[in-house]
């Protein structure tokens, strides 16, 4: 008696994964942007802090 081949075997019905969405796609010249914003406020708080 011959051994069934592994494509014989039923595979389990799995739903796809959902594709996961991490919210907004911000591009790169955005985030350099902000970056800069974000920067600048930290250098102009550390600038004044002793004043």
């Amino acid at each position: 008696m011959e051994t069934p081949d592994e494509e014989d075997k039923p595979k389990p019905k799995m739903p796809p994964a959902p594709k996961a969405d991490n919210g907004y796609d911000i591009s790169l010249t955005r985030k350099i942007l902000i970056g800069i914003f974000i920067l600048g406020f930290w250098v102009f708080f550390y600038w004044f802090q002793g004043s």
